[in-house]
């Protein structure tokens, strides 16, 4: 977890000692022209030293707060976490944390270039099947997929026969990080389970925009009642959690989103705290959702006072 301060301190040093280098090997600069630049020197790398030695204090402090924060506060949350080929960097991570917080994670969904690319006369027609459309164009089959794997998520399934999940994992659309038998995916969905989105990281070859499929994933979960999360990593150039948060489809603190799931000692801190608050909405005052990280409205619930949108 090392500062903007860090990087920039570090520069500095560097520019300031090559400068030196060469200004020392002239013969028409005084002595005390070279003993300041040696001391400015001198000042940049212990104020790069300080910055170094204050990240890692930070770092080590968050780390201690772990287990109090974070260890054991989910026990009993059963969640799914959806992601998109590509774009998953942070989903295993996403895992991890939950796991350790004490969520029961059933399975991680990624949705795969297939389901992405209804554009392509073969998908478009699995999926036409799948969905029980008939010859729609490809925004319209992204916009069925998103309600039908929503409302799949959101509500379950009672049977196995014509399940939406079952058919797109079936049809290669969906991927599953485990063999799912018919008792296990009827498992998946509904019961009020948190659905936690993580995509994010640099941008793919073959980019598909948040707001082509996860983001109105996202907003129909979030329309259908379900604990729903958004999350990413600090450094995103793809943006979906970005795109999450500037969507008016999605009212202010209705769910919860974490752009730092990658930060040592603090993402998994945020997302634990983040989904504990948004379970039990201790403040009536308050909805119980919320943008946190470092470009969040707080890094963690309770760091700053929520917007006025957050309030009831």
């Amino acid at each position: 977890m090392i500062s903007w301060r860090y990087h920039v301190v570090s520069l500095v040093a560097v520019v300031l000692a090559f400068g030196l280098g060469i200004l020392a090997g002239t013969s028409v600069l005084d002595d005390r022209f070279v003993r300041q630049l040696e001391q400015n020197n001198a000042q940049a790398r212990q104020e790069r030293d300080a910055a170094v030695a204050l990240a890692n204090l930070y770092e080590r402090f968050a780390a201690g707060l772990q287990p109090s924060l974070r260890d054991g506060v989910l026990a009993g949350e059963d969640a799914v976490v959806v992601t998109l080929e590509g774009v998953d960097r942070p989903a295993q991570r996403t895992v991890d944390e939950l796991t350790a917080a004490g969520a029961d994670v059933l399975a991680t969904l990624e949705l795969t270039r297939k389901l992405a690319e209804p554009e392509i006369e073969d998908n478009a027609a699995a999926l036409e099947g799948i969905l029980g459309l008939s010859g729609p164009d490809p925004e319209e089959l992204r916009a069925g997929v998103a309600d039908a794997l929503a409302e799949r998520l959101a509500v379950g399934s009672l049977t196995a026969e014509g399940d939406v999940l079952g058919d797109l994992l079936t049809g290669g659309f969906v991927t599953a990080d485990r063999d799912l038998e018919p008792d296990a995916l009827l498992g998946i969905g509904g019961g009020d389970q948190l659905v936690v989105i993580a995509a994010g990281g640099p941008q793919p070859t073959r980019p598909l925009a948040p707001e082509a499929l996860l983001v109105p994933l996202t907003e129909r979960l979030v329309r259908l009642d379900a604990p729903t999360v958004a999350v990413g990593p600090t450094e995103d150039a793809y943006g979906f959690v970005a795109a999450v948060r500037a969507t008016n489809a999605i009212p202010d603190c209705s769910m919860v989103t974490v752009d730092d799931i990658d930060l040592a000692g603090i993402g998994g801190v945020t997302l634990a705290m983040a989904i504990d608050r948004l379970r039990v909405d201790a403040d009536p005052s308050l909805l119980p959702g919320g943008d946190y990280g470092t470009r969040g409205d707080s890094i963690v619930p309770g760091a700053a006072e929520p917007p006025d949108s957050c309030r009831r």
